[in-house]
């Protein structure tokens, strides 16, 4: 009588199913990566009552810093547990970009008397200043405050980023990150935003 063949381990395909898996994740990942562009921004023209709002990108996140009575307020978009929770190792960085996840707004406050104090306060960052009007800079920061209060109860500091987060309606991934959402809140403000497949970036153009 012939002997049966054993059959394979049960860990064996599930094992392997992980290992496809990951492979595509980590291939859809390079694609985002390398098919990746920047957004150009074009300031309004003619304004009437002009205030300076800065974009800041360092190696967490792209924001906006609006100006308010005393100092300036960073605003930005992120994935909850990523930015928030602090669970930013490698392996959770699939789960981040591939799919949609809970999202969160963060907000920083800074000590600064004008943009150039600003940039030199936060020496760590790019910023690209940009001239717009008061008056919708003013009803952009209300918006903000009045979103990110709507979150207080779950509020979340971490003092390593000297930044607070609250959870936010929408989702984060590649489709809608922190460059895609400093878009919309710059198209508030008056500018214009180019278009490009997948966001990484803005940048106002020269």
């Amino acid at each position: 009588m012939l002997a049966t063949p054993a059959a394979p381990a049960p860990a064996a395909r599930p094992r392997s199913r992980r290992r496809r898996t990951l492979l595509a994740a980590a291939l859809l990942l390079a694609g985002w990566l390398l098919l990746g562009c920047t957004s150009v921004v074009t300031p309004p023209r003619d304004v009437r009552d002009p205030v300076t709002v800065l974009i800041i990108r360092d190696a967490m996140h792209r924001g906006l810093v609006l100006p308010r009575a005393h100092g300036y307020v960073e605003y930005g978009f992120g994935d909850w547990s990523w930015y928030a929770a602090g669970a930013d190792s490698w392996y959770n960085t699939f789960a981040t970009v591939l799919w949609p996840t809970a999202a969160t707004l963060s907000r920083r406050t800074h000590a600064a008397d004008d943009p150039e104090a600003l940039m030199r306060l936060v020496s760590w960052a790019e910023f690209d200043p940009l001239v717009v009007e008061r008056q919708q800079a003013d009803r952009l920061l209300a918006r903000l405050d009045a979103d990110f209060a709507a979150g207080q109860d779950l509020i979340v500091r971490r003092a390593d980023l000297r930044m607070d987060f609250v959870p936010t309606a929408g989702s984060y991934w590649f489709p809608h990150n922190c460059a895609d959402v400093c878009a919309e809140w710059l198209v508030e403000l008056g500018c214009e935003v180019s278009w490009v497949p997948i966001r990484l970036d803005v940048a106002v153009g020269n």
